[in-house]
């Protein structure tokens, strides 16, 4: 064994009583034992975690773009932080995308588009002509294109989804916070419509199809619905239990900066998350528990990620949309960036590079000290992703996987 056994090593007891376990968050792998020549050095982890963190985040030839082709919303969910001012993207910021695209792309090997909002399906037209323009574009640059979307699932109909899947968009998260009379509490139409129904059809609609895809379904928690939860599990195993194409992710419900804030009943209890995991897997839910390294990184940390804002500005993260730090720059109808570099350091070059505590932290390789970027900016403190306090229970549930 090590004189100074490396950092990245998790050990998780066997609860059949034999010999622990180690995971590795550095290999993102388990391990058996300590021996040398199975896991690194301490002096060699500490280098191997910086050399992945510098290698993964300044990189040149990867763009990622979050896009808010509008941010208007068929919905008026009652933990929304948005405030719906802004509409439709402006023609001369979709000229601005398309022209970054294209002057970036010979240079690229990984273009990454995220459609957000807003609910982006409202704009339908312009996510199609700038999907059809990135397809042309990657295809003529040989660059891999990967693309997500963020909806609501109301207005992902049948033709939609046939569509969108033809131009490569295979990834998605959808929200369902319970059962109807849950979910519709929360999850209200503008006008005050029910929603739940329709989400559901759409979603059953999709897992009839034998097409390549993923859906996250993401459960909001919070002291309202975490007791109807193990019910809800029930009818999601149930449905879509056996389909390796859907997987489950619980989220808690957190003041983000809306206006009914002050009415939420938020719940800070990760064990209570835990227990709801446990259920889902022994249902036979595909569970969204990735461990790998880089995994916990917000997308906000990185430098070659930027939100697109409806009306130009460039912002690193969804959330604080209107606070000042979060106003890093605008898209020019020429695809220049203009960004303000004093704003967008502290998105990007703290956490593990900057924090002693960090670098010798058991999950630094999963979250490089950048779970939440925006809560060290804003608080002075680090981001260490909910799970910490559990990463053993969470990595025993993760090796477990789902029931055969």
């Amino acid at each position: 064994m090590n004189k100074k056994p490396q950092p990245y090593l998790i050990k998780v007891k066997n609860s059949d009583g034999g010999d622990p376990r180690f995971f590795d968050t550095l290999n993102g792998r388990w391990v058996d034992t300590l021996s040398t020549d199975e896991v690194a050095t301490f002096e060699a982890a500490l280098y191997q975690a910086r050399m992945q963190h510098l290698a993964r985040h300044f990189r040149n030839d990867h763009l990622q773009l979050i896009l808010f082709p509008t941010e208007d919303c068929n919905f008026r969910c009652v933990y929304c932080y948005e405030d719906f001012s802004l509409g439709r993207m402006r023609p001369e910021v979709q000229r601005g995308i398309r022209r970054l695209v294209q002057r970036r792309a010979p240079g690229l090997k990984t273009l990454e588009i995220g459609w957000f909002g807003g609910e982006p399906l409202t704009a339908y037209d312009i996510v199609l002509n700038l999907t059809r323009y990135f397809v042309r574009t990657a295809q003529e640059h040989d660059v891999l294109l990967l693309q997500h979307m963020t909806t609501n699932g109301y207005l992902l109909t049948p033709d939609r989804f046939e569509e969108l899947h033809n131009l490569g968009l295979r990834s998605y998260q959808v929200t369902l916070d319970g059962n109807e009379e849950e979910h519709d509490r929360k999850r209200i139409g503008k006008g005050g419509f029910r929603t739940f129904e329709v989400i559901w059809n759409n979603l059953e609609m999709m897992k009839s199809h034998p097409l390549d895809y993923l859906v996250t379904i993401r459960v909001n928690v919070d002291q309202d619905n975490i007791t109807q939860a193990p019910a809800f599990i029930e009818r999601l195993a149930s449905t879509f239990g056996s389909d390796r194409r859907f997987r489950l992710h619980f989220h808690k419900v957190g003041r983000w900066g809306g206006a009914n804030d002050a009415n939420l009943k938020t719940l800070d209890d990760e064990k209570a998350m835990l227990r709801l995991y446990r259920l889902a897997r022994d249902a036979g839910l595909q569970l969204d528990l990735d461990m790998n390294p880089g995994s916990k990184v917000c997308y906000a940390a990185l430098p070659y990620s930027f939100v697109v804002r409806a009306d130009g500005r460039i912002n690193k993260c969804t959330v604080a949309l209107e606070e000042p730090e979060n106003q890093v720059g605008r898209i020019l109808a020429d695809g220049s960036l203009l960004l303000n570099n004093e704003r967008l350091r502290p998105w990007i070059l703290d956490g593990s590079l900057t924090d002693p505590v960090c670098q010798t932290c058991a999950i630094r390789p999963l979250c490089e000290g950048s779970a939440c970027p925006w809560v060290r900016i804003r608080d002075g403190r680090r981001s260490c992703p909910p799970l910490l306090g559990q990463m053993q229970a969470y990595l025993k549930l993760q090796a477990l996987g789902a029931p055969a």
